[in-house]
């Protein structure tokens, strides 16, 4: 019960604010549903409003100005490092899909993964920027489980499972998107970049969905019946 006791309070104290019919709406399977869509929603809007994937800091930014990466107002956490060794570590992924699964002959230059021919002539590549590589994603993630209140333990195996999963599924569909890169249209390689990272999100949602059926919902429920 230790690990209820800080949401327990949060809802005691809602309860002495709420009057009786909606306290136990709190209660309700819808209600407790929409809760935690709500809680996804919020955390996965946060973090891709205030922090551009490309750039290195959490930041306010002045909006969007038709470029990548507007200018920041006020910058609060510096993650240049995260975002470097993200890049480099989702290259190694790439790289290892690529020569050991696709067969390819892989040159590597840092976050940069490149195909060539028999004759050593290039046929194409990639470089895996931070965005390419979840970094956004991946911290959605983090604060998901660690925000969205939940039972302790499973979060000490479902947190690192669920990274995991993310990054090799993510350098998978990368050396994939690699492999569109020997196409000679163009359009090819765009399709392929933003319909399989559109998928990545998907698979975030789907990575809190399951946490929030098997744990996130019973947790909520139980520590309002525990206040009843």
């Amino acid at each position: 019960m230790k690990s209820l006791k800080p949401y327990c309070k949060f809802l005691g104290f809602l309860k002495s604010k709420l009057s009786e019919k909606n306290w136990k709406k709190l209660g309700d399977e819808r209600v407790n549903g929409f809760i935690g869509v709500a809680l996804f929603f919020i955390i996965f809007g946060f973090v891709r409003l205030i922090w551009w994937g490309g750039s290195d800091n959490f930041a306010i930014y002045t909006g969007w100005d038709g470029e990548y990466d507007p200018e920041p107002i006020m910058e609060f956490v510096d993650f240049s490092e995260y975002n470097q060794w993200i890049s480099l570590r989702t290259a190694d992924g790439v790289e290892f899909f690529n020569k050991y699964v696709w067969q390819q002959n892989i040159q590597r230059n840092r976050e940069n993964v490149i195909i060539r021919g028999d004759n050593g002539e290039y046929l194409g590549g990639v470089g895996i920027f931070p965005t390419c590589a979840g970094n956004r994603e991946m911290m959605i993630i983090l604060l998901l489980m660690l925000l969205i209140p939940g039972p302790t333990k499973p979060k000490l195996w479902y947190i690192p499972s669920a990274l995991l999963a993310f990054y090799i599924i993510n350098c998978f569909r990368l050396s994939i998107v690699n492999l569109s890169t020997m196409v000679e249209n163009p359009q090819v390689f765009v399709a392929t970049h933003d319909y399989t990272g559109m998928a990545m999100s998907v698979f975030v949602f789907f990575i809190w969905l399951l946490w929030e059926k098997k744990y996130a919902e019973k947790y909520r429920i139980k520590c309002w019946e525990g206040l009843n």
